[in-house]
């Protein structure tokens, strides 16, 4: 577990610096190819300290193809119409409320699920929102937005090391999910909705990210 929340860091930590690379380069290519790296090592890392878990079953693999499309999305976005953009992120939304069906349903869930479940939805996230800023949809400022997931990670590290994991709320799965809605309706031509919709999701994952600090804080 130690190794792992070491690479949840190490993984934050590269995220942050290869979007400062993406605003210098004027393009999402750092991040695209710093996130591939760093999700392949993350897999590799539990093929080694997990030699008897199942690594690629069905969920898991529906999970990984989620994040192959993600990484779709981010290398080709100025290609890709803005329709398509929408298109192919309301799969990725479906696909992660299948993927755990699937591993409950199979009894496939496991740690490494788990982890690339939950980076694949911030990295989806941030992607979403790195997209919409270079095409032009979304001010700067909305970036921090896709950041608050490694800025999180980042802190509790600085702060010190918890034993104890971060908790998966219902309430933080819905603001999820009405954020990534939101940037996907960002991506169509309804400004009326999307931007007070942006406002709004914006509060609620600051809300979200802080109230989970606190929790984890006060039961260290």
């Amino acid at each position: 577990m130690k190794k792992i929340n070491q690479w949840t860091t190490f993984h934050s930590v590269l995220i942050l610096l290869a979007t400062l690379a993406a605003f210098y380069l004027n393009s999402l290519l750092p991040i695209i190819f710093t996130a591939f790296m760093s999700f392949i090592l993350l897999i590799l890392l539990f093929n080694k300290i997990k030699v008897n878990q199942m690594v690629f079953g069905l969920a898991n693999l529906i999970t990984i193809l989620r994040l192959l499309i993600v990484l779709f999305i981010g290398t080709f976005y100025i290609l890709l119409e803005n329709y398509l953009i929408s298109l192919m992120a309301l799969i990725v939304l479906a696909g992660d409320g299948l993927d755990g069906k699937i591993a409950r349903s199979r009894k496939e869930t496991s740690e490494l699920g788990e982890y690339l479940d939950k980076e694949t939805d911030a990295f989806f996230l941030h992607i979403m929102i790195m997209s919409a800023v270079f095409k032009d949809i979304l001010w700067e400022g909305t970036v921090i937005i896709g950041m608050l997931r490694y800025l999180f990670v980042l802190t509790i590290f600085i702060l010190g090391d918890l034993s104890k994991k971060e908790r998966r709320s219902r309430s933080g799965r819905y603001i999820y999910v009405f954020a990534v809605v939101s940037l996907i309706l960002s991506f169509l031509p309804l400004p009326g909705i999307y931007i007070p919709a942006i406002f709004l999701a914006t509060g609620l994952l600051l809300y979200s990210f802080g109230r989970d600090f606190i929790w984890l804080f006060s039961t260290r």
